[in-house]
């Protein structure tokens, strides 16, 4: 009998191995996210040029930037990409996904006709591109925001919010119907209180900014820092503003050091996410533009059509100022690299991607809204929430 418990025992064991192996050779369906989250980042009007081939030195050569040749000197050797933008190349690139090279067969556009701020940020937030929506004049968008109809869901409510540089974020998201957390422009930050919350508001308020409706990145920066930390949202705007500001003034330098600094930006929220175990390995980083800017040394500070002073007189567009870039990183996300697009990616699909990684369809509700891009492998087919 000891002889027959022995042997039933080792075949015991010998089965619970080979099940094992088994187990373990089986292939593995992607890994779900317990309770995904979005951090969206925008980068108002950062050309595809410079964030894929680094500083364009037929614009940093010219006569008036003379005074900068020396601090931009590093910015023109070597990989241009990389040293102007390391994150978004060592790390998005490269486990990740990027769009809107369009050397390489990789092209994003935006849809509506203007090319400008709120036209941009509006067609990215809520899936469509009203041509009706054609200027940056601060007045309340009628349109419903894929971060509005989010933040009315049982699992997302208070759960969603948005930081910008630029003062009409409140508008372009509607805030007296949303009821958005939103905090922009020069606004002090009143959601809550604390000693470092104190001192950038009084800092801010001290700060000069080089532009009228902008406040300097760091500030926006810093508030939807702690508020992460504070508030733990499940979905988040982070626009940065100064790249468009100074591409406007026409000083490339300084649009080239915003750019930089947006990037460093970005590795601190990509960091602050991972060292978070809410958001570790659970946060998918988003990150865009509102629109394009001219392609060529003479018109890069420029970009769009205005109807601000005649609804019946339209200037011809800014050639370029359509392409746009999107760049992705998180545990949904397949590391692909730059993508090739057959068909031109839309800056009106990015409002249906984020309910798509939060799992909600966005469709459901806006029904002339752009499906998502494709940011997964076809194996990977999210479960959307059904809504209320």
């Amino acid at each position: 009998m000891i002889l027959q418990s022995h042997s039933l025992q080792a075949r015991l064991r010998a089965l619970t191995v080979l099940f094992m192996i088994c187990w373990l050779m089986m292939p593995r369906a992607a890994a779900q996210v317990a309770e995904p989250k979005v951090v969206l980042v925008t980068l108002d009007g950062l050309r595809w040029q410079e964030v894929f081939y680094g500083a364009d030195e037929t614009i940093a050569k010219q006569r008036r930037y003379e005074p900068s040749a020396v601090n931009l000197q590093p910015l023109l050797t070597g990989n241009r990409a990389e040293n102007l933008m390391p994150f978004l190349h060592t790390v998005v690139k490269k486990r990740g996904l990027l769009v809107g090279d369009q050397h390489r067969h990789s092209v994003m556009r935006v849809s509506n006709p203007w090319q400008v701020s709120y036209p941009g940020y509006s067609e990215l937030l809520t899936g469509i591109a009203d041509p009706r929506i054609s200027s940056n004049q601060a007045i309340n968008n009628p349109h419903i925001s894929v971060f509005e109809w989010l933040a009315q869901q049982p699992s997302m409510q208070q759960k969603v919010a948005a930081f910008g540089s630029w003062r009409l974020f409140p508008f372009i998201l509607n805030r007296a119907r949303s009821g958005l957390m939103i905090n922009a422009g020069f606004e002090s930050f009143d959601a809550f209180t604390n000693e470092k919350i104190s001192w950038l508001n009084k800092l801010q308020r001290q700060t000069p900014s080089p532009f009228a409706e902008v406040r300097q990145d760091i500030f926006t920066q810093q508030f939807a820092l702690e508020y992460l930390r504070q508030a733990k949202p499940r979905l988040l705007l982070i626009a940065f503003g100064e790249t468009d500001d100074y591409a406007h003034a026409g000083h490339y330098p300084q649009y080239l050091a915003a750019a930089q600094r947006a990037d460093q930006f970005i590795a601190e929220i990509w960091q602050q996410l991972q060292q978070d175990p809410y958001y570790k390995d659970q946060t998918t980083l988003v990150i865009t533009t509102d629109h394009g800017r001219g392609d060529t040394a003479h018109t890069w500070s420029r970009h769009g059509v205005s109807r601000q002073f005649s609804s019946l007189s339209r200037q011809d567009p800014v050639h370029g100022a359509d392409g746009i870039w999107l760049g992705m990183l998180g545990p949904q996300i397949a590391a692909r690299g730059v993508v090739t697009t057959r068909e031109p990616w839309q800056q009106k699909q990015i409002a249906s991607t984020i309910g798509q990684l939060l799992g909600y369809d966005f469709l459901q509700f806006q029904l002339k809204a752009a499906p998502a891009v494709a940011f997964a492998e076809p194996a990977m087919a999210t479960q959307f929430r059904v809504s209320p």
